[in-house]
């Protein structure tokens, strides 16, 4: 039950990466990437704090975001 609450929630933070990212559109790849570096580590720690290994949140965290932007590329797609 915890590994579908933490997917839940990183996929809430993903989503939340993605409009920060949209909103930042005129930024440099720079600051992007340090978005996406900061984006990834909240969504390790939630996962690491509600319960899982580091390796299992590891894993979970690349998953989720690998399924996040497959969907979000089909999504616009589309469009």
């Amino acid at each position: 039950m915890r590994v579908y609450v933490i997917i839940l929630v990183q996929f809430l933070i993903w989503s939340s990466f993605s409009i920060a990212a949209w909103v930042s559109n005129q930024d440099s790849i720079k600051s992007k990437s340090i978005l996406f570096l900061v984006f990834s580590y909240l969504a390790f720690w939630v996962a690491t704090t509600i319960g899982l290994t580091k390796r299992k949140a590891l894993f979970t965290t690349l998953v989720t975001m690998a399924a996040f932007f497959s969907c979000q590329q089909l999504f616009w797609l589309a469009i």
